[in-house]
């Protein structure tokens, strides 16, 4: 399902650039190389941010594991920036797969797994396997008639 969202992008609102701007300010005197850093400053003036962008927010949110007041944690937003993401990660997904939900319910078969086509190449058809088939299974269907056999008796 995600792979259909990559490149997909959602507006980036001014709230949110207005957001950033005042996070940075907040950290001020961090280092250029601090987390965050480079990331606050190119969101402070897109329009857009991509779906690969807001996962990789969404990802140093989850994995982060200092305090919230902390200056990468602060440059990327901090707790607004987290549940701005979610929200719009989730709003995302949820399109489509509303979208395979309703196509399901017009009659579109399949709408829940990937089209494929299968390949027999992996499968071997050679005489020996054939003759070894043939082979165990005469004496597996014995060994179900002796314990279906067992069973009854009990």
């Amino acid at each position: 399902m995600n792979k259909e969202l990559y490149n997909n992008t959602v507006k980036f609102p001014d709230e949110m650039k207005n957001h950033m701007k005042a996070c940075f300010a907040q950290a001020k005197g961090s280092p250029q190389g601090t987390e965050g850093y480079k990331r606050n400053q190119e969101l402070q003036n897109q329009t857009t941010i991509t779906y690969q962008q807001l996962k990789r927010i969404k990802n140093f949110f989850d994995t982060y594991q200092g305090k919230p007041n902390e200056h990468p944690y602060v440059l990327n937003g901090g707790i607004k920036m987290k549940s701005w993401v979610d929200a719009q990660l989730r709003q995302m997904r949820t399109g489509i797969e509303t979208t395979k939900y309703n196509k399901s319910n017009t009659g579109m078969e399949n709408q829940h797994i990937q089209t494929h086509e299968k390949t027999f190449g992996n499968v071997r058809h050679s005489q020996e396997h054939s003759d070894t088939l043939h082979k165990y299974d005469v004496a597996v269907t014995e060994s179900l008639k002796r314990i279906n056999q067992i069973m009854s008796n009990l």
